[in-house]
């Protein structure tokens, strides 16, 4: 496939333009340019602020598929902190096509850090999306961080 090569600031100028709050053709003008952005900068699609193009964002990671994808991972498996956040469960349907050989290691860290700041909120959300997942303690690399995700998500 032939990828488009655009500044980042131009990309970030189409990710605004994902805002649900605008015109439907914008918005899809903003997502048919994105679904051709080359892998390496896909990471951008997702910005931490602009919840309001989030949904939409995750749209297009979805159709950009893996391994194409793959550099925005993180960033979609932060969204997962809240699975009331826009495209957070579309983000687990994500991790879902992508599979749980590769999707662990993603989610894993995220339970590592809402650990290390005792979000038990988002420990909670975590655990939905390993039930959702069928994720379960020997998928992970360190068990621990499992069991205490499980433990924790329920206080």
């Amino acid at each position: 496939m032939e990828y488009i090569e655009i500044e980042d600031e131009e990309i970030i100028y189409h990710v605004y333009n994902l805002n649900w709050l605008l015109p439907e053709d914008i918005q899809q003008r903003a997502m048919a340019t994105l679904i051709q952005l080359s892998p390496d900068k896909v990471d951008l699609i997702n910005p931490k602020y602009g919840q309001n193009c989030w949904q939409n964002g995750v749209t297009v990671l979805k159709e950009i598929g893996y391994p194409r994808n793959k550099k925005a991972l993180p960033k979609l498996a932060r969204l997962l902190q809240d699975r009331n956040w826009p495209g957070s469960l579309e983000a687990i349907e994500i991790f879902r096509d992508i599979g749980k050989k590769i999707s662990v290691s993603y989610i894993e860290r995220e339970c590592e850090q809402a650990l290390t700041e005792k979000d038990y909120c988002w420990l909670e959300h975590l655990e939905y999306a390993c039930n959702s997942l069928k994720i379960d303690k020997e998928d992970f690399n360190n068990p621990a961080t499992y069991e205490q995700t499980l433990e924790l998500a329920e206080k």
